[in-house]
């Protein structure tokens, strides 16, 4: 059961990380490159939230957190872009960018936690 979870949770989140990032693209003057990454991140780490606060209110199995897996966030991405600014000794760019996108993430599941309870 876990298993068929994981994998319905990462094609959904795949699928929905794909239509978020074209909807960016078509509502982000000039270029959105750099938007892409955190309006993913930011609808990822939202939906989880509101998948948490469903979970605690109608009591549910804690499974049912696999039903995003990962498949939506970009936490690959960060890691990645962390390497590389680090290789390249930008360690207080680094350090501002993971602060940052660590911030956002935890709001946005704070807040989904929030909506979903009420």
């Amino acid at each position: 059961m876990e298993l068929l979870l994981l994998i319905l949770g990462g094609a959904a989140g795949t699928l929905l990380r794909f239509f978020i990032e074209k909807g960016v693209l078509k509502v982000w003057p000039g270029d959105p490159a750099l938007w892409k990454p955190f309006t993913v991140r930011f609808a990822g780490c939202f939906t989880l939230g509101i998948l948490l606060g469903s979970v605690i209110v109608h009591d549910l199995p804690a499974t049912y957190y696999m039903l995003l897996g990962g498949g939506i966030t970009t936490f690959s991405i960060l890691g990645l872009q962390l390497v590389e600014m680090t290789g390249s000794w930008l360690y207080g760019v680094a350090g501002l960018r993971a602060f940052v996108r660590w911030l956002v993430g935890t709001g946005a599941a704070a807040v989904g936690v929030v909506v979903s309870m009420r």
